[in-house]
């Protein structure tokens, strides 16, 4: 299953305030599943395919977490550069 971790990508939760870290596929995938901000746009259903193909071993997590992470944007969910900590 460490084929399917990568980089971390930082998320504003649910919840105001929230804040969580993705690093890998079933990560991302569980979370666009359960917690996403509903129907956010197109580039949704495209990660949410690129997650599930990386988990069929037809496309690599780095390009699911890149899907992702346009995903996240274009929800308004991606934490903001100046907004992310520094690795403890």
């Amino acid at each position: 299953m460490n084929e399917l971790k990568f980089p971390d990508v930082s998320i504003l939760g649910p919840r105001s305030g929230e804040h969580r870290v993705v690093n890998s596929v079933p990560a991302a995938l569980a979370f666009m599943l359960e917690l996403w901000p509903g129907e956010t746009g197109p580039k949704r259903q495209v990660a949410l395919d690129a997650l599930e193909s990386a988990i069929a071993g037809n496309v690599s997590a780095e390009d699911a977490r890149t899907a992702f992470l346009y995903a996240a944007d274009e929800a308004g969910i991606l934490e903001p550069l100046d907004n992310r900590r520094a690795p403890a």
